[in-house]
């Protein structure tokens, strides 16, 4: 049996996928949909996810469709492995939000972090998991 990539997608590539059809994050939320990894979280990334959303500037580009939102997260938990946030570290002193993506991937054994923020991509790796731009990981899943 093939393996399937583990990934944990920060909650920017999260959000900005849902905006758009030809963009790097919409390929990104598409190949996980087309089960080519998959997905890893935690209930303090969905809990962040879920904020987010709620922002006014989101729901607007969203159009305010609380139902998609319902949908979506439904189908993040029915589909992806959720961590229960056992795990914690304090590896990023700059932004400790960050840490719950490291935490996240080390609790449900990640094989990559996909990321846009320099905290977390500075990184590189993180006990073997390697740190990625969703560009990078796209083009690994997809050889």
């Amino acid at each position: 049996m093939e393996h399937k990539f583990v990934a944990v997608i920060d909650t920017n590539l999260f959000i900005s996928g849902l905006f758009g059809r030809n963009t790097t994050t919409a390929k990104l939320q598409e190949l996980w949909i087309q089960q080519q990894f998959q997905l890893g979280t935690s209930l303090d990334i969905m809990k962040e996810v879920g904020r987010v959303l709620q922002y006014p500037k989101v729901k607007k580009r969203l159009i305010d469709d609380d139902e998609a939102i319902r949908r979506f997260f439904r189908l993040v938990f029915r589909k992806a492995i959720v961590a229960r946030d056992d795990f914690q570290t304090d590896r990023i002193v700059d932004d400790p939000t960050d840490n719950k993506f490291l935490a996240c991937a080390l609790e449900i054994k990640a094989d990559y972090i996909v990321s846009g923020d320099n905290h977390l991509l500075s990184l590189k790796h993180f006990h073997g998991i390697q740190i990625v731009d969703a560009a990078s990981f796209i083009k690994k899943i997809t050889e």
